[in-house]
């Protein structure tokens, strides 16, 4: 059994595809589908896949089979990054997957950039659950994923009402959600969490939203309330400042509602020295946001 027999299966296994794995490594199809013929020989004659309707999914026997590959290749991917970086040097890539606070993380790789050029930032701000195990480090709303388990809070912030200044509500200072059961909202698309926050919240009250617009960028989001086209729950920290003049922020006091994002890695992986130093970075300026609730000190949370 060979190393890049291993490889070719679990990249056949992440794409259920052995044409996809192909184009991956950059190699001819016919030459990957004998490397996988070759290792379920090897195993002795043990089938990994089923094949229906030319498409491949992992049978029991391959998913037991995958679980000790990705652990192997793992530890040993582990061995030669801790090889790599063993003089310590803060250098190489930096993956990280974005899904909240954009502004606080974009600040810090800026200036972490510029006192760390050797440093390589690869940032993606969509989730993809086949890619995760791709990433250093993620922010998220969500405290762990399948790959990733280990969490601490970076930010919490209080939801607030964004309406637009002719909005019957625009010269109060607070609402209970309760009052917005007519209102049309405008909210963020499924995976995120001003979705989960709205609909969840809104259901808890006895309503269900009437959402009118859902948009999947937040410049939208604030731009259609600017145009009366509905209001929103909104992150009092994340979208400070962004805000259109014509739009009013209120607080919401029954119940107040709050949003907690986290830092999330995998503890189990080796991680460069450069990773560890800018997750450190990212706790302790994450204690400067203006408005943080957390009251927790996170500087024993790294281990």
């Amino acid at each position: 059994m060979e190393l890049l027999q291993l490889r070719y299966f679990q990249a056949i296994a992440r794409f259920e595809s052995v044409t996809q794995a192909a184009v991956h490594f950059g190699i001819p199809q016919p030459a990957m589908s004998q490397t996988l013929a070759r290792l379920e020989r090897d195993l002795g004659d043990v089938k990994l896949f089923d094949r229906r309707n030319k498409r491949l999914y992992l049978n029991e026997n391959g998913r037991i089979f995958l679980n000790s590959v990705n652990s192997a290749l793992a530890a040993l991917d582990n061995g030669i990054s801790a090889l790599q970086s063993n003089q310590q040097d803060i250098s190489g890539p930096i993956h990280l997957l974005v899904l909240e606070n954009h502004r606080f993380v974009l600040d810090c790789v800026s200036k972490f950039a510029k006192q760390y050029p050797n440093v390589n930032f690869f940032i993606s701000h969509d989730f993809s659950s086949d890619a995760l195990f791709s990433y250093d480090l993620c922010i998220s709303s969500k405290r762990n994923y399948t790959q990733m388990h280990h969490s601490v809070p970076l930010v919490r912030e209080r939801i607030v009402l964004a309406v637009h200044e002719n909005h019957r509500y625009a010269k109060r200072e607070s609402v209970s959600l309760s009052e917005l059961k007519n209102e049309k909202f405008i909210t963020m698309p499924v995976h995120s969490s001003l979705n989960a926050i709205t609909y969840d919240c809104c259901r808890a009250c006895g309503f269900e939203p009437q959402v009118s617009f859902i948009c999947d960028d937040p410049y939208f989001v604030r731009k259609y309330i600017s145009q009366e086209m509905g209001i929103a729950l909104a992150p009092s920290i994340s979208w400070a400042g962004r805000f259109r003049d014509n739009t009013i922020l209120l607080a919401i006091n029954d119940p107040e509602i709050y949003s907690t994002s986290y830092l999330i890695w995998d503890a189990q992986c080796y991680h460069s020295p450069a990773v560890t130093q800018f997750r450190d970075v990212l706790l302790n300026k994450s204690k400067d946001i203006e408005g943080n609730l957390l009251v927790s000190s996170t500087k024993n949370a790294v281990r």
